[in-house]
């Protein structure tokens, strides 16, 4: 009634003069948010009435106080929404924006944003406090773990009290910050609780309502769809990041075809594309059935693996199944996926995670496509090694051709390759050096061919005319070289082998750094081999003169630095006592000669290089293939891409007589007819038909004009030679255009005079194949026949190491009385099932053959004997249950096994062995039968 009176009155209000004086509280969402107070200078009480209107103000208030909070979240959070629809920072960062928005709507001091992934979270943005380590996953502490589990936002009066008796970080950070009161709600992103936001106070009287709660809900939303536009633009970013890399390991792999190398691009390419603790990669030999792993490391450290057989683990399931395996270890996972090559499996990548689920759908399709191209470069190593094997190959064969013109120099070439390779690898030379070394070494006399024989062969002095002429040999082998793509780096070596280190030398007085390194070394192994051969002028010196000749020019003729390493070579061989030099001296002819290659056709193409007639090349690059392949459809197929590359057509095709003169075979195709190969083409069907019938070529201006056209429908110009040998017709050459009138007589010329020389390769390849078959094969049952199965053997007996071998021969019984009594055609359906049988119950790599009238024998290569009689068993078991296809049984047989693990048997005494086994059981099983 007297508020000056009050002791607990407020000074402040007393000094105002207040005498009586009237309080109500102001109460939103049932919290005590305010009061409303009213004051009188005199003494006069309030009643009843006084305080009734006082309670109707305070609920006004309320309203008014309970509107204004909603409109002032409401605008901020329509005004953060605004701000991260347009985000384009991190997670992180935008989320650090929504917790500083959040401590300034709340007037906080904790705020946190956690990201949840399973049963674990880890801090996204935080205020008022500090994280060791943020990017971390840990458990979620038991405010979240409520609000995970119940899916809405949670208040607790006192966050330590609720959370007493239990360990956890989050705990710790709160006792440390005075944490009281706080509240938590769910971030929820397609239905799944995906993060938590929290927001707590270090002041002890403070607590929140109903409306905080609704608010922190309309940050949690703006949260989930920051994190979802975030997540996007990971994904988006981490697909380009994927695709880049993958792009880039494409183009490294094209340079590479070391088949470590390439696995060890593709682990440096995997440690951006997925999880990768641990790696392999191992390619998978189908022959022997093991895998070779190229490539294994834990973390950083890389090593080359060893070859291991085929198991059950998960690598071997791979192979088996053709599929990706995602095996776990304890939190481990492990992403196994085959390396496929059209449709070819050639072996097994596989990346480890420290955790359980870290492969999902879109790292195992990255995985696999790592895997593909890692396949591919594989694929592309062995064509380019067989091409770079046919390459040298074709380099000797040229080689020789020079060398064979004076039989003072045979072999003189490959002498000098090899002692100019061991000079570059002495200096230690790069794998590309080395290659031009021994290449150019091979070559460096190519240009002798158009030295006249009675200068190369003169045993006196030459004459200086004569020496002007044989001068000359550097430029022009450099000249017929650069004329041909493959050997054109090889120019510079060829060009300057006789130029000196003191500029003394020829064709173009080169001196010291001038000359290259590549070229010194074929220069000093030149004149060493020189030294140490019988020349038609001289005499042949030993190794020790030339050592000597060779330090005495040291300087003067020689880079001093070729002459340290090959003096160190030297040096090297006689302490060791290896004689290695001196072996040189003993390289043949024989070793170079005989290669399949374009040697010839170099030679020819040297000789004439002035004549770059279209028709020439064409017959330059055919000589070559022919001489190379033997299989009849890889030589179609090149033969036509040579055709139409050299004549510069985008479109042909390659037909044959199909067996039996039934029809026309596609053999190969370039352009739209492309996908007509391998088919057969009735008797009477296209223009093909009609040139082989008559023999003559066929000019179809437009195509769609003339009945007889059969092809693709969008082809208008078609030009068709035959191929035939005399009166014998092989098939047809033909090109095609969308184009009408596209060839003229020039093109009807150049076709027709190849068309006999692929002809005649044609009809070699498809008689080679023919007897070769026929020479290694019974007629029979198709199986391979006793020479095969003896050079087999031979071959298998000549392998050194204590790999057991083991041989069956088995005889049919029965088989005469079965002739007599159903007839011979029914004995021959008998031999052929029994071959059936003999040949699906083996494993791979093993070799059934039919050996005699009645007799097979097999084949064990690594199988011991008890394996191998096993084995037999089996097969003898399946024939016994066997039927042919008139339901008449098979005839049993009788079987022996012997083997050759010492290695000490013949090939003859060991298939004598294995048949005296086979006639002990014959005739164990005659004393079994009753008389």
């Amino acid at each position: 009634d007297d508020y000056q009176k009050e002791p607990t009155g407020l000074e402040e209000v007393k000094a105002l003069g207040v005498r009586s004086m009237a309080g109500v509280p102001i109460v939103v969402q049932g919290e005590i948010v305010a009061t409303l107070m009213i004051g009188r200078l005199a003494v006069r009480p309030f009643d009843a009435d006084d305080l009734r209107a006082l309670e109707g103000l305070a609920g006004h208030a309320a309203v008014a106080l309970r509107n204004a909070r909603l409109l002032e979240l409401s605008r901020r959070l329509e005004s953060l929404s605004r701000e991260v629809a347009t985000e384009t920072r991190s997670l992180e960062d935008v989320m650090s924006h929504v917790a500083s928005d959040i401590a300034t709507a709340y007037d906080t001091e904790i705020v946190m944003v956690s990201r949840v992934k399973g049963d674990m979270s880890r801090v996204l943005a935080h205020v008022g406090f500090e994280i060791a380590e943020p990017a971390k996953f840990i458990k979620p502490g038991p405010l979240a773990r409520a609000v995970i589990a119940r899916r809405e936002a949670i208040v607790v009066r006192d966050y330590l009290s609720d959370a007493k008796n239990e360990e956890h970080p989050g705990i710790t950070l709160a006792e440390k910050s005075g944490l009281h009161a706080a509240m938590g709600a769910p971030v929820i992103v397609a239905g799944d609780v995906v993060g938590v936001v929290m927001v707590g106070t270090t002041d002890p009287h403070r607590s929140f309502d109903a409306i905080d709660r609704q608010g922190l809900a309309g940050f949690a939303q703006i949260a989930a769809a920051a994190l979802r536009s975030a997540q996007l633009r990971e994904d988006r970013d981490r697909r380009i990041r994927r695709l880049s890399a993958l792009n880039v390991l494409a183009w490294q792999l094209a340079a590479v075809h070391e088949p470590y190398e390439i696995a060890r691009l593709a682990y440096n390419a995997a440690g951006t594309l997925v999880p990768r603790e641990a790696f392999y990669v191992a390619r998978f030999d189908p022959d022997k059935r093991e895998f070779d792993f190229v490539l294994q490391a834990d973390g950083e450290d890389v090593w080359r693996g060893e070859r291991q057989p085929l198991g059950t683990g998960a690598t071997s399931q791979v192979v088996m199944s053709g599929e990706t395996q995602v095996a776990h270890n304890g939190t481990r996972a492990t992403a196994h996926v085959p390396l496929k090559s059209r449709g070819r499996l050639v072996g097994v990548l596989a990346s480890q995670a420290e955790t359980f689920d870290a492969f999902d759908d879109e790292d195992l399709m990255v995985l696999q496509s790592l895997g593909n191209l890692v396949a591919t470069a594989f694929e592309n190593a062995e064509h380019m090694q067989q091409s770079r094997e046919l390459y040298l190959a074709s380099v000797k064969a040229l080689a020789a051709a020079v060398d064979a013109r004076d039989p003072y120099t045979r072999s003189h070439s490959a002498r000098v390759a090899v002692l100019a390779r061991t000079v570059a690898e002495e200096m230690r030379l790069g794998p590309d050096e080395l290659r031009r070394v021994q290449l150019g070494a091979l070559l460096h006399d190519i240009g002798k061919i158009g030295i006249p024989d009675a200068i190369l062969n003169k045993p006196g002095p030459l004459t200086d005319d004569e020496w002007v002429l044989m001068r000359t040999h550097p430029a022009v082998g450099a000249s017929i070289l650069g004329a041909v793509e493959p050997l054109r780096d090889l120019v510079p070596i060829v060009r300057t082998h006789h130029e000196r280190y003191d500029g003394k030398g020829y064709p173009d007085g080169l001196n010291a750094a001038q000359i290259p390194i590549e070229s010194q070394i074929v220069a000093a192994a030149d004149a060493f081999e020189v030294i140490v051969s019988r020349r038609a002028y001289k005499q042949a010196q030993t190794v020790e003169w030339a050592c000597a000749e060779m330090e005495r020019c040291k300087g003067t003729q020689f880079d001093p630095s070729v002459v340290d390493a090959f003096i160190r070579v030297i040096e090297r061989d006689r302490q060791q006592g290896q004689g290695y030099l001196r072996r040189v001296a003993g390289i043949e002819h024989e070793e170079i000669e005989n290669i399949p290659g374009p040697g010839s056709a170099l030679e020819q193409f040297a000789v004439s290089a002035h004549a770059h007639g279209r028709q020439l090349a064409i017959l330059q690059r055919l000589a070559s293939e022919i001489s190379a392949v033997l299989d009849i459809d890889e030589l179609a197929g090149r033969l036509l891409r040579i055709v139409c590359e050299a004549m510069g057509y985008e479109n042909g095709f390659l037909l044959t007589l199909a067996d039996r003169g039934q029809g026309l075979l596609v053999r190969a195709a370039v352009g739209p007819s492309e996908p007509y190969t391998g088919q057969i083409l009735p008797p009477g069907t296209g223009i093909s038909w009609w040139v082989v019938e008559h023999g003559v070529p066929q000019h179809v201006v437009d195509a769609k004009k003339d009945p007889r056209y059969y092809g693709p429908p969008d082809i208008n110009c078609v030009l068709v030679v035959p191929l035939q040998l005399g009166d014998e017709r092989v098939g047809v050459l033909g090109i095609e255009s969308p184009r009408t009138q596209a060839f003229g007589r020039e093109d009807e010329e150049l076709l027709t005079a190849v068309s006999h020389q692929v002809a005649a390769a044609l009809r070699v390849a498809k008689l080679h194949q023919a007897a070769k078959h026929a020479a290694a094969t019974d007629p029979l049952t198709a199986l391979p026949n006793r020479r095969t199965f003896f050079d087999r053997l031979r071959a298998e007996l000549a392998k050194d190491g204590d790999a057991p071998v083991s041989v069956a021969v088995l005889d049919v019984n029965g088989l005469k009385q079965r002739n007599d009594e159903f007839g011979h055609a029914a004995g021959d359906e008998a031999l052929v099932r029994i071959g059936q049988l003999l040949t699906a119950g083996v494993r791979d790599g093993d070799l059934v053959a039919r050996i005699g009238g009645d007799e097979f024998a097999v084949l064990f290569p690594s199988a011991p004997l008890l394996v191998a009689e096993r084995a037999m068993r089996r097969l003898a078991e399946s024939i016994a249950d066997g039927r042919v296809a008139d339901g008449k049984g098979l005839p049993t047989i009788a079987w022996g096994v012997a083997d050759a693990a010492t290695r000490t048997f013949t090939v003859d005494e060991l298939v004598d062995a294995a048949d005296r086994a086979m006639y002990r059981q014959k005739q164990k099983m005659r004393a079994r039968l009753p008389a």
